[in-house]
């Protein structure tokens, strides 16, 4: 109002305040003194994050309005960059993600602060707005309980829990499974949902990625990527001349327009190849700073770059409230996942059913919404195994059968497998690695596998036998996700 009466006043004069005004900002921008005073415009942010934050408390939750709102157990975020760029594909800046960071014993809060610089400064380097959260316990069944009860504010706080799949179950100390085990647990507990990634070439890279804090030296100086790429500019160009432009050089005369336009337009693209490379070179070093083989940072890399066109294989194998639905949908929405198609694979009780259930899932689909390639129907999964897959999963169980019922004391209660556990769970074991060969034969060259996880029932499944389960779905196959949300409907198809 103020604005539009001092141009009905005079507006010649108006005007050239307003200029003026414009130019003075534009100045003090430019020219970024050095001040010691806070700018109101951080001041204000503040004031609108805290009133927005208390006025979201008072928004009743609907699940039009469901989003996943993540909790990634990553430990330092440096640590395990596929799980961390997998959940920023999920919440893409658009919903909460926070990194979650378990220490055994006490720590200084030198050492707190220190961590927490560099976490922040590892997000900020990679593009990754997230938030840290780092609590100490004595183990990480306890710093996780303390994390899943302490991580938010208010109705701003995380709704599912995504962690790495522990691939070394087998060969590492047994109490560290039940912790890993019963954290899955209290997850469950608070109603949380939970999301186990597994990809082949592991998620853990702390011990191959160098520390960020430390300087990257490059040929024994200490080098930045704009400096590197301004010094070289034209090698790249000539070592990746593409075919297209040796084709139009053929096909054209030396000197000819179309044969210069075409060298631009190569060294042009060899330039941002070359640049794009280089950056994702330097976000990533070995020890020492050196380079790291181009294996490893595809496999670093691996949900930052476009996937192949294949398809997003979703087993929707209970009812968990859609979750595992949800998310490969999301992700299907994604730049990275554009070319990748949806096909929804069910269970049906009976043979006979088998074209009803497919219609009812095709006409459910589409009534949420969902764009999808294919829906599948398997009538048999109840069909028993065959005898060498069988004898694959008795392997997995080998070393953590009890040999009597005695040699299950107090302490080793779940972390042994007894002959009456095994008996009693004889046909979801059945089940499992009959799902496992209908895998094999489904979804063996998709991009990326969704399930819904098996409930970890804690009273009759142990911790050896539930990761036997989870290792007979997984082992050998591509980037493989397992979900189980916490029965809140996330999909609804009334308007």
């Amino acid at each position: 109002m103020c604005l539009a009466v001092m141009f009905l006043v005079d507006w010649i004069t108006a005007l050239i305040t307003f200029l003026v005004i414009i130019a003075l900002y534009l100045f003090v921008s430019y020219r970024n003194p050095d001040v010691n005073w806070g700018s109101s415009t951080q001041a204000q942010t503040y004031i609108s994050a805290l009133k927005t934050t208390l006025d979201l408390n008072t928004v009743e939750e609907h699940v039009k309005n469901f989003r996943p709102q993540l909790l990634v157990l990553t430990g330092s975020p440096g640590s395990r960059p596929p799980l961390l760029d997998f959940a920023q594909s999920i919440t893409k800046n658009i919903s909460l993600l926070a990194c979650g960071h378990v220490m055994q014993g006490p720590q200084s809060q030198r050492v707190r602060n220190s961590l927490s610089r560099q976490a922040y400064s590892w997000l900020h380097r990679h593009k990754i707005r997230a938030f840290y959260s780092l609590v100490e316990g004595n183990s990480l069944e306890e710093g996780a309980r303390n994390l899943f009860q302490l991580v938010g504010l208010g109705k701003l706080r995380p709704n599912t829990v995504l962690l790495g799949y522990k691939a070394n179950w087998r060969k590492c100390d047994r109490q560290e499974l039940k912790a890993y085990f019963n954290t899955l647990h209290e997850a469950l507990d608070m109603y949380f949902g939970i999301a186990i990634l597994r990809v082949p070439q592991g998620l853990d890279y702390s011990q191959i990625v160098e520390d960020e804090d430390t300087p990257v030296m490059m040929n024994g100086n200490d080098t930045s990527l704009a400096r590197v790429v301004e010094e070289k500019p034209g090698q790249s160009a000539a070592n990746q001349l593409t075919h297209d432009g040796a084709d139009s050089e053929a096909s054209s005369p030396p000197g000819s327009p179309q044969v210069e336009r075409a060298a631009v337009v190569n060294e042009e693209a060899a330039r941002d190849k070359q640049k794009h490379r280089l950056s994702i070179a330097n976000l990533y070093r070995g020890a020492g700073g050196v380079e790291l083989s181009k294996d490893v940072l595809n496999n670093i890399t691996m949900f930052k770059r476009k996937q192949k066109k294949s398809t997003v294989d979703v087993w929707w194998l209970y009812d968990d409230g859609g979750l595992t639905l949800l998310v490969p949908y999301i992700l299907t929405t994604r730049s990275q996942w554009a070319g990748c198609k949806l096909r929804v694979f069910a269970l049906a009780n009976r043979k006979d059913e088998l074209d009803m259930e497919q219609r009812s899932m095709a006409n459910l689909l589409s009534k949420f919404r969902i764009d999808y390639s294919d829906v599948i129907v398997i009538p048999d999964v109840a069909k028993k195994a065959a005898e060498s897959s069988r004898m694959e999963f008795d392997q997995l169980i080998e070393d953590f059968k009890a040999k009597t019922d005695e040699e299950i004391s107090k302490e080793n209660e779940g972390i042994l497998i007894s002959e009456a556990e095994l008996l009693g769970q004889r046909e979801k074991t059945n089940r499992h690695v009959r799902l496992r060969e209908l895998l094999l034969e489904n979804s063996r060259n998709s991009s990326l596998v969704v399930m819904t996880l098996p409930m970890p029932r804690k009273s009759s499944v142990s911790a050896p036998l539930y990761m036997a389960w989870l290792e007979t779905l997984t082992r050998d196959m591509p980037p493989f996700i397992l979900i189980r949300g916490n029965q809140t409907s996330v999909l609804t198809f009334y308007s």
